[in-house]
C-alpha cells in the first residue's frame, strides 16, 4: 500500500530539487557570461598593455632583429599561465616577442578585435590589437577550459548545498508532512473506534478545508446507510406483523381439516387452506418486490427507452384470467409506441398493481380500462375502473405500506400502491389519484418527465 505521506514527500523533494537545478542552470549560464565578459576585458586589457610597451622598448629591435627570430618568455609561474598566450608582431607579420605557451603560428586572423579559434586541437578565446601606426600588432589568447573550469567550479558551489541540504529537508519535510496529516489519522481512528450501529455524522467543524470534501462525503453514506437500516428495519418489523396472521389462519384451517368429521367438512376447510396459501404466497411476493425497491436494491436498476404500449399490453393478457372470472372488460387505448425512459422490469411491476387492483376492487360485469397518451412531450399513464373508489381524504394514506380502508371486502395485503409510489418516485414521475368517469370508480394517473 502506497503511503500518501511518502508520496507527498517524493514530490515536495521532487518540486525542490527540479527548481533548485533550474535555478543552478540560469545562474551557471548567467554566472558563465559574465566570466566571458570579465576575460574578455582582461585580454582587451592586457593586450593594451603590451602594445604600449612593445612599442616603446621594441621598436628598436624590430629594425636590428631582421631576420625575425622571435624572443621566447620562457617559465610558468601558474598552473592556468600554459593556457594563457600572447605575441607580438611587426607590419610585415614578423614574430618579435611570445609567450613559452603561444605557438609560431598566429594565434588567429589579421583583423583587430576578438575572434575563436583552434590551436593544437584546443578552442581559444584570441583578442588581436594594432597600435595606431600600423606597426605592431599584438594577440593575446586564452584557452576556453579556463573559463569552463571556473564556471563549474561555480555550479558545482551551487549545487554542493543542495546534496548537502536534501537529505535535512528530507527529515524536515516527513516530520512536517506527519503532522499535517494528524488530522486525518485522527478521523480514521474516531472511525476505527465505532460502534458498527453508530452511525451519527462525523464532525466536520475542526477539519481541514482538504479533509472537509472527504468527511462531507462520508457523512452522506452514513446518512444513506442510516436510512436504509431504518427503512429495512420498518420493512421487517411490518413484514413479520402482516405475515403473522396469514399463517394462523393456515395454521387454523389445517387444525380444522384434520379434526373434521366429514368429507364435506374436511373439504371445505381445505379449501380455505388453498386459499389461505394463495393469499401468503401474494403477501410474500409484494414484501419481496417492496424489498427491492427500497433504496438498498431498486436504486441500481439501470434505465433505458421502454414501449410502456407493450408492457400494458402484456399485464392485460397475463391478467386476463382473473378479469374472466369476474367477468370484467378490460380495456387499452394509446399509442403504440408510447416511449418513456424507465426500468422496464419495474414498469411491468406498476402496471401489474395497478391493473390487479383495479380487478380485484371493481364489482362483476365492470371496467378497467388502461389509457397511454402523449401531452407536451411527457406521456400520461392512466387506469381506471368504476369501482368503489376511495374517499379523498384516504388517498394519501393508501400510498403507505399496509394500510387499508375499513370496511373494505376485496383481499388484498395494503402493499400495492406502496409499491406503485415507489416504483413512480424512482421514475421521477407524478402519481395522482383521482375519482373515475362520472365520479365513480378511480383512476390512477401516472405521467413520467
Amino acid at each position: 500500500m502506497t503511503s500518501l505521506r511518502a508520496k507527498i514527500l517524493v514530490l515536495l523533494l521532487a518540486v525542490t530539487s527540479l527548481a533548485w537545478l533550474t535555478t543552478a542552470a540560469f545562474i551557471y549560464v548567467d554566472a558563465h557570461h559574465e566570466i566571458d565578459e570579465l576575460f574578455d576585458a582582461q585580454l582587451a586589457q592586457s593586450a593594451q598593455v603590451l602594445l604600449t610597451q612593445a612599442r616603446h622598448d621594441l621598436k628598436n629591435a624590430r629594425d636590428e632583429d631582421d631576420d625575425g627570430i622571435a624572443t621566447e618568455i620562457a617559465g610558468f609561474g601558474h598552473k592556468y599561465e600554459r593556457k594563457i598566450a600572447f605575441q607580438i608582431r611587426d607590419a610585415r607579420g614578423r614574430l618579435l616577442l611570445r609567450s613559452a605557451s603561444a605557438p609560431a603560428e598566429a594565434l588567429a586572423g589579421q583583423e583587430n578585435g576578438f575572434a575563436d579559434a583552434v590551436i593544437d586541437g584546443k578552442p581559444w578565446r584570441v583578442y588581436s590589437q594594432r597600435d595606431e601606426e600600423g606597426e605592431i600588432r599584438v594577440q593575446v589568447g586564452e584557452r576556453h577550459s579556463v573559463r569552463n573550469e571556473l564556471a563549474a567550479a561555480v555550479a558545482q558551489r551551487l549545487l554542493l548545498p543542495l546534496g548537502v541540504a536534501l537529505p535535512v529537508l528530507a527529515l524536515l519535510l516527513w516530520f512536517a508532512v506527519g503532522r499535517g496529516l494528524n488530522p486525518l489519522r485522527r478521523i480514521g481512528s474516531e472511525v476505527a473506534q465505532r460502534d458498527p450501529a453508530n452511525l451519527a455524522p462525523l464532525e466536520e467543524r475542526a477539519a481541514p478545508a482538504e479533509i472537509a470534501p472527504l468527511l462531507h462525503a462520508l457523512n452522506g453514506l452514513l446518512g444513506r446507510l442510516k436510512t436504509a437500516l431504518e427503512s429495512e428495519r420498518r420493512f421487517t418489523a411490518d413484514a413479520a406483523h402482516e405475515l403473522r396472521t396469514p399463517l394462523a389462519a393456515l395454521k387454523i384451517q389445517a387444525q380444522v381439516a384434520r379434526r373434521a368429521e366429514n368429507e364435506a367438512q374436511r373439504a371445505s376447510a381445505l379449501d380455505k387452506l388453498v386459499l389461505g396459501a394463495d393469499r401468503a404466497t401474494r403477501l410474500t411476493g409484494q414484501l419481496l418486490t417492496l424489498a427491492r425497491l427500497e433504496p438498498t436494491g431498486g436504486s441500481s436498476a439501470l434505465l433505458a427507452a421502454c414501449n410502456l404500449t407493450e408492457i400494458a399490453r402484456q399485464t392485460l393478457a397475463d391478467l386476463a384470467a382473473a378479469a374472466q372470472n369476474k367477468e370484467i372488460e378490460l380495456g387499452l387505448d394509446g399509442p403504440d409506441p408510447a416511449l418513456v425512459t424507465g426500468n422496464a422490469d419495474m414498469l411491468g411491476i406498476l402496471l401489474r398493481n395497478l391493473v390487479d387492483n383495479a380487478i380485484r376492487y371493481t364489482p362483476r360485469h365492470g371496467r378497467v380500462s388502461v389509457t397511454l397518451m402523449e401531452e407536451d412531450g411527457r406521456v400520461r399513464l392512466e387506469v381506471a375502473d368504476n369501482g368503489p373508489g376511495i374517499p379523498e381524504q384516504e388517498r394519501q394514506r393508501v400510498f403507505d405500506r399496509f394500510y387499508r380502508i375499513l370496511g373494505n371486502e376485496a383481499e388484498g395485503s395494503g402493499l400495492g400502491l406502496s409499491i406503485v409510489k415507489r416504483i413512480t418516485d424512482y421514475h421521477s414521475a407524478s402519481l395522482s389519484l383521482a375519482a373515475g368517469e362520472h365520479g365513480t370508480g378511480l383512476k390512477v394517473s401516472v405521467i413520467f418527465p
